[in-house]
């Protein structure tokens, strides 16, 4: 199996609208100083792992944290110069269908505050000097003083601490002062997993409600009920809402 096919699946997922749509009231931060600035500090924190500017969010800059050689075994140019198909193709290749449906299931979840939520990614990545290493990978992002944020990822070698058994998707929601985790997608168990926000679509779908009514009642975009439904269409081997709803009721 090439490596190439399924990084420029990837590609095409992140440049999908689903994600940007849900985030476009989180305007990024755009003054480049200020995020280098910001980033050295978090560096300073967390001396073992390896933080990375956002690309998507941030197109115009890049920045890599100083102890990526500690990590990867790449050096802090080396690293910064790969291109998102360079990151994918060093993947391994029986995780790469897991982290795509990952990616997948955040394009179509629901709306989340990027202050409040976080994404934790497991998988297993080929570094330059001791073969495939268990990675945490974990999205998050700042607010800073002007209201806008800057979108970054921290990665952390977790293979002598955390056995590798499978890609997972960890979703935590920071809340009264502690970080928790609130939702586990297992890419394994995908075709039966329903999650709370797609139950509640199906409810108001049995209602009668419109794919337009439900996205004004749940504030979400109508692109992002029509993802929601072509999911569960496909996770309950259906074609249509009626035939949804015929689902539902037998369950």
């Amino acid at each position: 199996m090439s490596t190439a096919l399924p990084s420029n699946a990837f590609l095409t997922l992140l440049k999908k609208g689903a994600a940007v749509d849900q985030y476009i009231s989180f305007e990024a931060e755009s003054d480049d100083q200020r995020i280098i600035q910001t980033l050295s500090m978090v560096e300073q924190l967390y001396p073992d792992q390896v933080l990375m500017l956002c690309n998507r969010s941030h197109p115009k800059l890049q920045f890599v944290g100083s102890n990526c050689q500690y990590i990867f075994g790449f050096g802090k140019d080396e690293f910064q110069s790969f291109t998102v198909q360079d990151f994918f193709t060093r993947i391994h290749r029986e995780d790469v269908e897991g982290l795509q449906q990952c990616f997948e299931f955040i394009n179509s979840a629901e709306p989340y505050d990027p202050l409040t939520h976080r994404f934790v990614f497991h998988y297993r990545f080929k570094s330059k000097t001791d073969g495939y290493i268990h990675i945490r990978d974990e999205k998050l992002a700042i607010e800073i003083e002007n209201g806008k944020y800057i979108y970054f990822t921290m990665f952390k070698n977790i293979s002598n601490r955390e056995k590798f058994f499978h890609v997972k998707l960890d979703i935590l929601q920071f809340s009264k002062g502690d970080i928790m985790k609130v939702y586990t997608f297992d890419p394994r168990h995908a075709d039966h997993s329903i999650t709370p926000r797609q139950n509640e679509i199906i409810k108001l779908i049995i209602k009668g409600f419109s794919t337009q009514e439900i996205a004004d009642l749940l504030n979400l975009s109508v692109n992002t009920i029509k993802n929601h439904k072509q999911v569960l269409f496909r996770k309950v081997n259906v074609k249509s809402s009626v035939e949804l709803i015929n689902f539902a009721s037998r369950r």
